[in-house]
């Protein structure tokens, strides 16, 4: 009976798409947003009815457990060191949901789908805002149908979550490079904050992130007056040292070599445990060099990993699969961001900058492709957007030349 709340969130989400004018007012839009919908759906519902799927079976249950747990607390307190912990603070969330509705693993799972279906209303606007419309309907395509996507947004895990708010994050960093204001500026520290308490490699991600969004923001903001860049250097200056004094204050703050350290410290002991898809390489913090020569050949084990020779069973060809897709989104990003200008290419860079080092940090924390997979998810939203539209071109323009010359050969 605890599942009533999962079947009405099932059917809302359908009805959430056509809350947006610019979303209903095109069909195919629409129906594609809702094609992945129903997929993402039936992902919930055996996790729910049939046992759990493929990826579901360990942390989707344990967060699941913890939250009902935290449900029947009635003294739980909620507190600083709760939400510096992703998991604590996820738990925390759904356990709270619970309480009020009624435990029920179906109920969790439709509420990582709500996010997903948010996830697709975002990148649709950072779509019109990038003046990509033509190509919204396979970017989301290739959004939400990707297999671990489906999956993983799909049961109690964080990643949907986490897509949701680093979407919000930079779509409110492109508004407000575009028109800087108070409200966007508030929305983009709420979305940046969220995106923080869900991962504790995101809540010091979370301090860079905001960083680099104000000074391009509000540098990037062109203006007519002369005194203008003077003024909005100083205004970015002021509010970066604003939030580094805060971040001290709050304990918040921790220094490179710290934060390298402690990497290094996971990947040690991470290590220890033996896995097939581990691919072994530690991280040298012992000099700069160390650095220079370990931190590449692990972000490059990060993004390609399983290689072909590695691929042992069918997981590992799926693997395999998505990341040859990821490779050849991000050549056509940095070859769209290599062919645009001015303003677009502004936003090219900036997008490129953030997502790249959002997979930099989970490179650092990550030693094995199969958690390599899951932290590829809420970066992957950016990647599709700026890779997409040069993949359908090239594919469009290749299709044509095929149909041609069997035209000429008839």
């Amino acid at each position: 009976m605890q599942d009533w709340a999962g079947w009405l969130l099932m059917f809302f989400s359908f009805c959430v798409v056509l809350m947006w004018k610019h979303i209903r007012s095109d069909t195919k839009l629409v129906h594609a947003i809702w094609f992945c919908l129903v997929l993402h759906h039936a992902v919930a519902f055996l996790n729910a009815y049939a046992g759990p799927v493929i990826g579901a079976d360990m942390d989707a249950n344990s967060f699941h457990k913890y939250a009902v747990e935290i449900s029947l607390l009635d003294d739980h307190v909620w507190d600083y060191a709760s939400f510096s912990s992703g998991r604590a603070a996820y738990t925390d969330c759904i356990g709270l949901f619970y309480r009020f509705i009624g435990s029920s693993i179906l109920f969790g799972a439709e509420l990582s789908v709500l996010a997903f279906v948010l996830s697709c209303v975002v990148l649709v606007k950072l779509v019109d805002l990038l003046d990509l419309r033509r190509f919204r309907v396979g970017i989301i395509l290739l959004f939400g149908l990707l297999p671990s996507a489906v999956i993983l947004m799909s049961v109690t895990l964080r990643e949907s979550w986490q897509t949701l708010f680093f979407l919000l994050s930079v779509y409110w960093a492109i508004r407000l490079q575009k028109r800087p204001g108070i409200l966007v500026l508030s929305f983009l520290l709420m979305s940046v904050i969220c995106l923080a308490v869900l991962h504790v490699g995101l809540f010091w991600y979370a301090l860079y992130l905001i960083l680099v969004s104000l000074y391009w923001g509000i540098l990037g903001y062109k203006k007519k007056v002369r005194w203008a860049l003077p003024l909005r250097f100083l205004l970015t200056v002021s509010l970066i040292a604003c939030i580094i004094v805060l971040a001290q204050k709050l304990g918040w703050y921790m220094s490179v070599g710290h934060i390298l350290d402690g990497a290094d410290n996971f990947r040690q002991n991470a290590a220890t445990i033996q896995a097939r898809t581990t691919y072994g390489i530690m991280l040298d913090t012992s000099s700069v060099l160390g650095l220079v020569k370990t931190i590449p050949m692990i972000f490059a084990q990060y993004m390609l990993a399983p290689f072909p020779w590695q691929v042992e069973n069918i997981a590992d060809i799926h693997a395999l699969h998505e990341s040859m897709l990821r490779f050849v989104l991000l050549f056509f990003a940095v070859y769209s961001w290599c062919r645009s200008s001015g303003e677009v290419r502004s936003c090219y860079s900036f997008l490129i900058v953030v997502v790249l080092s959002l997979e930099l940090m989970w490179a650092l924390g990550t030693i094995n492709w199969g958690t390599g997979i899951r932290h590829h998810v809420p970066g992957y939203s950016v990647i599709v957007l700026l890779g997409a539209p040069g993949l359908i071109l090239f594919m469009r323009e290749l299709h044509f030349k095929m149909f041609w010359r069997r035209k000429v050969s008839g």
